[in-house]
């Protein structure tokens, strides 16, 4: 067995997911992100640039009917079969290994209630040894899953996504011109007097003009220790004392 592959907890979940420390394994904005959208009953979601499948796993334990999660690499899509096969989701989440811009065909256009996407945040830069595809925007760009996005998603569907503060207008942008309008945002932050460090975004598919801002979602407490917004979306707020 490859020594760096491992299984791993999702939050909030009895779900496993088999992960490799040689590969992007998902970390908080994955979880805020998966929590974030509204998720309509048995809902049809679809996961751009899935990785190993943590968004598509959390989102199916939200009750979503059929997940699809799309990616390029190879191996991340085979961890992705794993943890399907192993947590007895064969036939509700679906693992595919495609060129996310190579979609159309392969699925009917406005499929899916809900597309969701966590898209390499970096343009340049410095790139990661590990993860460059997941972090950098190597094999694809911002715009290309808004593109896709506006084309798989339902008329009033949702596209949600997690990026950082900096290509927000960027992201608005991208939105108006591919008939998706921002209707919910929340800023993430570390410390409550630190900037923010990424946003979740939630556009509507032919939505009317009309944003909800959701308070300030604040990681951690003064002492460092999780606040009580981070413990509810990781599914651990009852624990708190």
């Amino acid at each position: 067995m490859n020594g760096t592959k491992r299984r791993d907890s999702l939050p909030g979940c009895e779900y496993l997911i088999w992960q490799d420390s040689k590969e992007f394994c998902f970390t908080t904005d994955a979880v805020f992100l998966a929590a974030f959208p509204h998720v309509v009953t048995a809902a049809k979601v679809l996961e751009l640039g899935s990785g190993t499948g943590a968004i598509s796993l959390l989102l199916s334990a939200r009750g979503a009917g059929y997940v699809v999660g799309v990616d390029c690499n190879s191996h991340v899509v085979d961890l992705f079969q794993q943890s399907i096969v192993d947590n007895g989701l064969v036939g509700r989440v679906e693992a595919v290994e495609a060129d996310l811009r190579d979609l159309k065909g392969k699925y009917e256009s406005e499929y899916f209630d809900l597309v969701v996407a966590n898209p390499p945040y970096r343009i340049g830069g410095k790139k990661r040894l590990i993860g460059t595809t997941a972090c950098h925007e190597v094999t694809a760009a911002l715009e290309d899953f808004f593109q896709v996005a506006a084309l798989m998603v339902k008329y009033r569907g949702r596209f949600a996504l997690v990026q950082l503060p900096e290509r927000f207008t960027e992201a608005v942008s991208l939105g108006e011109k591919y008939g998706l309008e921002l209707k919910k945002l929340q800023w993430v932050h570390s410390f409550v007097e630190k900037p923010a460090w990424i946003f979740l975004a939630e556009f509507v598919k032919g939505g009317s003009p009309g944003l909800k801002v959701l308070p300030p979602l604040i990681m951690y407490n003064k002492d460092g220790t999780h606040s009580k917004q981070t413990l509810t979306y990781y599914g651990m707020d009852q624990e708190e004392k």
